[in-house]
């Protein structure tokens, strides 16, 4: 299981405040985007919702359940983050609402042009391998908040609804990045999933495919980067420029990972899933684990034990 990273609930309307029980809206208006505050009260169904604009949803309190793309409903719980196109209706249900226990999202509308002079300047200035040009993939629309985008999520929250004078600035730079964070989020996810289909094609899913193959094994940057037939700070600077990530935290999380699944048995040491998941040093291990799982080995396999 992936690990949400949380963005910071923001505050509760007073109850003069609101116009409605069902998704009550605060909005704070900026040159190039709009940030909304929705709050739900009561149990709802079927609520739609429809934006001119591309618009990132993440989910700050409570539970929603969506429907987008006529797909099954999904829930949707803090930590996580949709992103939904111009002019499609995303239809919500709100089965735990209630005043004790509100839900709450951000719906960042961000304009088309900021969007596309976006695009436009990362391909023309930071090109992909591949010749894969930068683009926002809507078929991978709903995914878990990783560290980075939680933050720059907060960030935005903080600007858009201060009162600093450059904030419109602030916004925009902060708008471009966090469209990136997403783009290289959707590509690491994508080249992971095709990673077999798309094969030696793609230098970086080989490189996956490889990693995964051999995650246990002794891996270097050296070798991986002969590997791609790159130096080694063009694969590493490339890695990080595709996937939003480099490839030495890459291989730690997916040991980690791997790690996890290795504590659910009742016979694995904690020793042991650190030796077996690629790591040579307990302390390390245990180190990273907190540092990406937000706990310790220990006290993980003790939740497992529970449970």
């Amino acid at each position: 299981m992936n690990e949400r990273n949380l963005v910071s609930p923001f505050t509760l309307s007073g109850r003069r405040e609101l116009h409605t029980l069902v998704e009550n809206r605060r909005a704070y208006t900026l040159n190039h985007c709009e940030l909304n505050i929705y709050e739900t009260y009561q149990r709802s169904e079927l609520v739609p919702l429809t934006f001119n604009d591309l618009v990132i949803t993440s989910m700050l309190r409570g539970k929603k359940v969506m429907h987008l793309f006529d797909k099954p409903g999904f829930d949707y719980l803090p930590g996580e983050t949709v992103i939904v196109p111009p002019n499609v209706t995303m239809t919500i249900d709100f089965p735990e609402a209630s005043e004790l226990n509100p839900s709450q999202c951000t719906a960042l509308a961000i304009n088309h042009q900021e969007i596309k002079s976006t695009l436009d300047f990362l391909n023309e200035n930071y090109p992909r391998a591949n010749d894969d040009l930068w683009q926002l993939n809507y078929q991978q629309f709903h995914f878990f908040n990783n560290h980075e985008l939680a933050q720059l999520i907060n960030k935005l929250i903080s600007i858009s609804t201060g009162d600093v004078l450059t904030k419109d600035v602030l916004a925009n730079l902060t708008l471009k990045e966090l469209l990136i964070r997403i783009m290289q989020m959707q590509n690491l996810h994508q080249v992971k999933e095709n990673m077999q289909h798309l094969g030696t094609n793609n230098r970086f899913a080989y490189i996956l495919q490889y990693i995964k193959n051999h995650l246990t094994d002794k891996l270097s940057i050296d070798a991986l980067s002969q590997r791609a037939y790159m130096s080694k700070a063009s694969f590493f600077r490339a890695f990080k420029h595709e996937m939003g990530i480099s490839p030495v935290d890459y291989i730690i999380k997916e040991r980690i990972q791997f790690a996890k699944q290795l504590l659910h048995n009742p016979y694995c040491s904690i020793a042991d899933a650190c030796f077996k998941a690629g790591f040579n040093n307990q302390h390390y291990f245990s180190r990273a684990f907190r540092k990406i799982v937000g706990t310790t080995p220990s006290l993980y396999k003790t939740g497992i034990t529970k449970n």
